[in-house]
């Protein structure tokens, strides 16, 4: 793409379909905050400081080693911690 339209030009169309999403992303998400602003959306965790605890080290834990175990490998961390999200999420989204 950069060879038939230029680097000034893709790089800047690139950053402006990001910046698009992720303004998408905020409608979406202050949409669903309106929706839960009763109860708030602290109720999705729970308020046992425990589970909170042990969220915050189940969803921290496993990228931090994957990062530490692959960062002289030469192969980037990129790859293995994708590898590790989709792991992550696939069954998640096929429990739902």
């Amino acid at each position: 793409m950069c060879q038939r339209m230029g680097a000034r030009l893709v790089w800047p169309m690139s950053n402006f379909i990001v910046f698009a999403r992720m303004a998408g992303t905020v409608i979406i998400s202050l949409v669903s905050v309106n929706k839960y602003i009763t109860e708030g959306i602290q109720h999705a965790i729970g308020e046992n400081r425990a589970i909170k605890i042990a969220s915050l080290i189940t969803y921290s834990i496993p990228f931090s080693i994957t990062a530490d175990l692959t960062a002289d490998t030469g192969g980037g961390q990129g790859l293995a911690i994708g590898v590790l999200n989709l792991a992550i999420v696939i069954p998640q989204s096929a429990h739902t």
